[in-house]
C-alpha cells in the first residue's frame, strides 16, 4: 500500500515508515518482527504470506437493529485484516487475520460503535483467554525469525 511520507510516521531501527492508519502503525509498533524481516533470518512472516484465520462470536449488550447495525458492521470492517463480519441481533460473527488485527481491536471497535459488549462473568473470562491466547500467539510469531533457523 502506498501512503504519503508522513502518514502515521515511525521510526523503527532507524529507518523511517508511514502507515495507513494508526491501527497498522501500532500493530507494527507492538510486532515489528511480524512485518520486517532482517538479512540474518530471512522475510518476516508477513512478507512469507503468513495469514493466522480466527473467527469469534462477539456477544452484545442488546440486538442491534436498524442503521446502528449497519455502522456497526462498517466500523469493524474498516479495520485492516477483517475479512467478515455478521451482525445478527445481539451477536457479532467475525472473521480476521489475527496478524494484522486481534479480538481486542475488535472489541474496542464495537465498543466505540454501539457502547458496550456482554459483561457477565463468563463472558469477560472466556474473552481475556482469547486475549491471553491471541498475545502468545503474537509474541511467538514475531520471534519465529529470530528462533526457528540457525
Amino acid at each position: 500500500m502506498m501512503v504519503a511520507e508522513d502518514s502515521y510516521p515511525l521510526e523503527h531501527l532507524h529507518i523511517h515508515y508511514a502507515f495507513c492508519s494508526e491501527q497498522c502503525r501500532e500493530r507494527f509498533r507492538r510486532y515489528p518482527h511480524l512485518f520486517v524481516g532482517d538479512p540474518a533470518h530471512g522475510p518476516s512472516e508477513k512478507q512469507k504470506g503468513r495469514v493466522e484465520r480466527k473467527a469469534h462470536r462477539i456477544k452484545l449488550v442488546a440486538a442491534v437493529e436498524g442503521t446502528k447495525r449497519e455502522s456497526l458492521r462498517n466500523a469493524v470492517e474498516s479495520l485492516m485484516g477483517v475479512e467478515t463480519v455478521d451482525v445478527g441481533g445481539d451477536q457479532v460473527l467475525v472473521v480476521y487475520d489475527l496478524v494484522q488485527v486481534s479480538l481486542n481491536d475488535i472489541e474496542d471497535a464495537i465498543i466505540a460503535e454501539i457502547g458496550g459488549i456482554r459483561e457477565g462473568v463468563t463472558d469477560k473470562i472466556r474473552r481475556a483467554f482469547i486475549h491471553y491466547s491471541e498475545e502468545c500467539e503474537l509474541e511467538n510469531l514475531a520471534h519465529l525469525s529470530g528462533h526457528h533457523r540457525h
